[in-house]
């Protein structure tokens, strides 16, 4: 079957058509566009669509915000989507908004071993509960459970919800931050934004100023970006310290996550982040932290955790949502 998928986020939208099997799924065309030079997702599949002679007959759309009665508000963009306006716009019969992590989600029975990497080592439970988690331009979240022979995706705005600091440092790290901002959410600190904030408060901690070399590559490129290469290359110990408190956070969220939905089938790293700072993620502190919640360590060290490599996961799992919605429509 042929369809027409997206993975819309705050910035980058990636879209694609694809051929989709019950056991299959290969890209015929894919094309990312930068979000904010956009008007809206409509525009952008037009332009994806201009020279398409013959139109998927449905199309799914991962969206990086909550989704409520076929509409949708994209979390940092202005764009509004409703999935009847794109039907009728795009002249597409079916059309449906998902949560860009349950089209994460949905992709994971459709990833070979080969397309991920363990970071933490286990035993998943055959038909067990799936977590998705993901920092990059924000914090999200999924679930996977089974159902019959087939998953079911369930979203989350867990991202959202309040940071529980640990330990002194993090209650440093809380006040820090809400006197920037007021509530701090877990989003303010796992994504790329929440690692500057990470960094800003290593250095008043430290009574430090940012290096030169470091300051010119924050004037040059995205803050996130230079501090993962900087603290991964060993080059800064400002940077280095911030990455290690990102990571020791990711790894607790991560296994709140997995007590949340007892998440026994596995825990899987998606977004941007989690592939960049690969080397980080695999050197102990991750599982550490995923690890220490007792009483139920014991649970936790069943769980697996991966990395999922494929950067289409999102455009692969909108796909699945496409597919499964003519399917189910014609059961």
């Amino acid at each position: 079957m042929r369809v027409l998928a997206g993975d819309i986020g705050g910035t980058k939208t990636a879209v694609a058509i694809a051929e989709v099997g019950p056991r299959s799924l290969s890209f015929e065309r894919t094309r990312r566009y930068p979000s904010t030079a956009w008007a809206g997702l409509a525009e952008i599949l037009e332009n994806f669509l201009a020279d398409v002679r013959q139109r998927p007959r449905t199309a799914a759309f991962g969206v990086a915000g909550p989704v409520l009665d076929g509409r949708a508000k994209v979390t940092k963009l202005p764009w509004l989507l409703d999935e009847r306006a794109l039907s009728a716009r795009l002249r597409i019969g079916r059309v449906r908004l998902i949560n860009d992590f349950v089209a994460a989600a949905l992709a994971v029975p459709r990833l070979s071993t080969r397309r991920t990497a363990l970071i933490v080592p286990g035993r998943g439970e055959p038909g067990g509960p799936i977590g998705v988690i993901g920092a990059g331009t924000g914090l999200g979240q999924a679930v996977l459970v089974p159902s019959g022979r087939d998953w079911i995706g369930v979203a989350s705005e867990g991202g959202h919800a309040d940071f529980g600091p640990r330990d002194d440092r993090e209650d440093g790290l809380v006040r820090f931050v809400r006197e920037r901002f007021g509530r701090v959410d877990r989003d303010r600190l796992l994504s790329g934004e929440g690692l500057g904030h990470i960094y800003d408060f290593v250095k008043s901690q430290r009574g430090r100023r940012d290096a030169p070399v470091v300051a010119r590559a924050f004037a040059q490129e995205d803050r996130a970006a230079a501090i993962s290469r900087f603290a991964l290359s060993g080059r800064d110990r400002l940077c280095r310290e911030a990455l290690e408190i990102f990571v020791s956070i990711y790894g607790s969220e991560a296994g709140n996550l997995a007590i949340q939905y007892r998440a026994t089938g596995g825990v899987f790293l998606a977004g941007g982040i989690a592939l960049k700072i690969l080397p980080a993620l695999r050197d102990g502190l991750f599982q550490t932290s995923f690890r220490s919640k007792p009483p139920l360590e014991g649970l936790l060290a069943r769980i697996p955790v991966r990395v999922v490599l494929d950067p289409d996961v999102g455009l692969v799992g909108a796909a699945v949502a496409a597919y499964r919605t003519v399917i189910d429509t014609t059961r």
